[in-house]
């Protein structure tokens, strides 16, 4: 389970994030909702040890990891999507999912572990290969990322989080760009992970989206979690309604 305990962080004097309680529970889908601004993705960054909180603690299976860096809540079994696809121009798909096991700061080392031969290439080959048949890539495995639609760039972007297999996976917007064929295999593809033992937490603007996937859905607003439940409860929240699904641009 990912707890998160009196979580605050201030930029400026102005509070991004102020008091945020709530748990993601194992094995489920939780959704984080709630206009531009609210603080879900610096959340997101506190989470993942790219930024560092003012206030309170998060916990993941019990251990603490509010100090802990991005590489050391990685191998702890916590991976993540970014909103702005952090991918290689120059670099096939099938080579940018090699930066999932080796790591996106040495790009260089690719060309050279793709030349080598024997059983560890092929472990590695086979988990490659997995993960773009799981999320429906592999007809493009060995294009340069600008010579493929954004959606299949999206789909790589959710393959190199989860090549190694991690317990909880953290997607910001997964759904932003898609268009409804896309979005229905994307929703097919999370129910699919939930089912291998995946927790996800998800970051989605989409409320077609979070009622047909989230178990359970929490609200930011300028920093504050407004209400946490169902999808239904959310959906009849008047600080909801007023905060966000009231809103014409959300």
């Amino acid at each position: 389970m990912l707890q998160i305990k009196n979580t605050g962080i201030n930029f400026g004097g102005v509070k991004a994030l102020d008091n945020v309680n709530f748990d993601v529970p194992y094995g489920r889908i939780t959704a984080l909702i709630g206009p531009n601004g609210a603080g879900k993705t610096t959340l997101f960054n506190i989470i993942t040890g790219f930024l560092k909180s003012n206030t309170g603690e998060i916990f993941f299976e019990n251990e603490n990891i509010t100090n802990a860096q991005p590489y050391q809540i990685f191998t702890k079994g916590i991976s993540r999507t970014f909103q702005n696809l952090n991918l290689i121009s120059e670099l096939s798909l099938k080579e940018n999912l090699l930066l999932g096991i080796i790591g996106k700061d040495n790009p260089s080392a690719v060309k050279s572990i793709l030349r080598l031969n024997g059983k560890y290439w092929k472990r590695v080959e086979k988990k490659i290969d997995y993960c773009m048949e799981i999320t429906g890539i592999s007809e493009w495995c060995d294009k340069k990322t600008d010579e493929v639609p954004y959606g299949i760039l999206k789909y790589l972007e959710i393959a190199r989080a989860i090549i190694n297999e991690p317990k909880t996976l953290l997607l910001d917007e997964p759904a932003a760009g898609l268009n409804n064929v896309e979005k229905e295999n994307l929703m097919e593809l999370i129910k699919f992970l939930i089912s291998k033992n995946m927790t996800i937490f998800m970051v989605e603007h989409d409320m077609n989206f979070v009622s047909n996937l989230a178990d359970n859905v929490i609200c930011l607003n300028y920093g504050k979690v407004i209400a946490n439940g169902s999808y239904r409860d959310i959906r009849n929240n008047e600080e909801v309604i007023k905060a966000y699904l009231g809103d014409s641009d959300a």
